[in-house]
């Protein structure tokens, strides 16, 4: 029986240290490019089909196909792992079976694989002959890990093939899970780049689809935001939904569940805060609770002077805005309550909207 020899043992035990180096340094590619690719040159030219479903460190007997360099792109727009009903999944076979696929075999697709870049640190070095997929799941989210190598002419895998790949998968996950998380800490960026730019903010939590923290910055400690002795600087990448205040919780899972939902939300007189959507380009999304000063104007002057509002129409948008009813902003302003129906129709005409969530929505800063 054939088996993996002790100078690979090595090689891998020698990879996992410098991955262990490399995630410090945060130069993952350095190990894709170099390492790895010396090691994978061992395998011979085929493409082997893995279940998407399986764990990221289980190694199934796949399919071993030839694939021609030429043809590698329209395998990498086909197999995207989006779709895990898609047929070419279900055909598993044995590992020492072989076969051909030519070019009119590939199905094309109209989906498309949002981590494309993962492919090119492999491409860079060598040129490429075949692939190697591997299911990998990071948050809830299925990736298919894709390694190139230069590979013989012809051939499958062997069983000593199959043993040295199953090593490395836990070392090509990692990296990916690297890139995935460099990936991430880029969209912190930008959002906080663009909460920074508003004024009159306190801080925030910044929650994924998931409602598990990400971020906290700055002073968010309010009971219009979050219970009462709830201690969310040492929860960071748990869920925290059971911590946050029932208006909160409410306006999240109408954000999660409703698509057209605004992407922006300012409420509560006492503690104001704003509930943001950031919606990114794979479909997931961030929710981003925005903490506001008090004496801070929740409705944007220049929006409502676009809107052509009368200056007591502002008055009554300013007291919606902090939450007020009719009842409320009768007392605030001297009028009647019907008084105030009258003023919210005409504004309602005058913005477009049909409700206070959406009247925020569109007047606020």
């Amino acid at each position: 029986m054939t088996r993996v020899s002790d100078f690979q043992l090595n090689q891998v035990v020698h990879i996992g240290h410098l991955a262990q180096e490399c995630v410090a340094e945060k130069d993952f590619a350095q190990i894709m490019t170099r390492e790895l690719m010396d090691l994978l040159h061992a395998c011979s030219g085929v493409f082997i089909e893995y279940d998407p479903g399986s764990p990221s460190n289980e190694l199934l007997c796949g399919t071993s196909y030839q694939v021609d360099h030429s043809n590698m792109k329209k395998y990498l727009d086909y197999y995207q792992f989006l779709d895990p009903t898609l047929p070419r999944f279900r055909l598993m076979s044995r590992s020492h079976e072989s076969a051909s696929v030519s070019t009119d075999q590939v199905i094309e697709s109209n989906s498309t694989y949002e981590e494309c870049e993962f492919y090119q640190d492999f491409l860079r070095p060598t040129r490429v002959h075949a692939a190697m997929i591997f299911g990998v799941n990071i948050d809830g989210r299925q990736f298919g890990l894709v390694g190139l190598h230069r590979t013989k002419p012809m051939g499958h895998f062997s069983e000593v093939d199959h043993q040295l790949t199953q090593l490395l998968i836990p070392y090509l996950s990692m990296a990916l899970r690297f890139r995935y998380s460099q990936r991430q800490q880029q969209r912190r960026d930008d959002v906080v780049t663009n909460l920074l730019r508003v004024r009159g903010i306190r801080g925030y939590l910044m929650l994924d689809q998931n409602f598990m923290l990400r971020d906290i910055v700055g002073e968010f400690e309010s009971p219009d935001l979050v219970v009462k002795g709830a201690d969310l600087q040492r929860m960071r990448g748990c869920s925290v939904f059971q911590f946050l205040s029932p208006s909160v919780k409410e306006s999240l899972l109408r954000r999660r569940t409703t698509a057209a939902a605004p992407a922006v939300e300012i409420t509560h007189r006492r503690d104001p805060y704003r509930v943001e959507v950031v919606q990114h380009s794979d479909g997931t999304r961030h929710f981003v609770l925005v903490a506001l000063d008090r004496s801070h104007s929740l409705i944007s002057e220049r929006r409502v002077r676009e809107r052509s509002l009368s200056p007591r129409q502002a008055q009554v948008v300013k007291l919606v805005a902090l939450g007020m009813t009719n009842a409320e902003i009768s007392a605030s302003l001297g009028i009647q309550t019907k008084t105030v129906e009258n003023y919210l129709t005409a504004i309602y005409q005058k913005t477009g909207t049909s409700n206070r969530t959406e009247l925020v929505a569109v007047l606020s800063n």
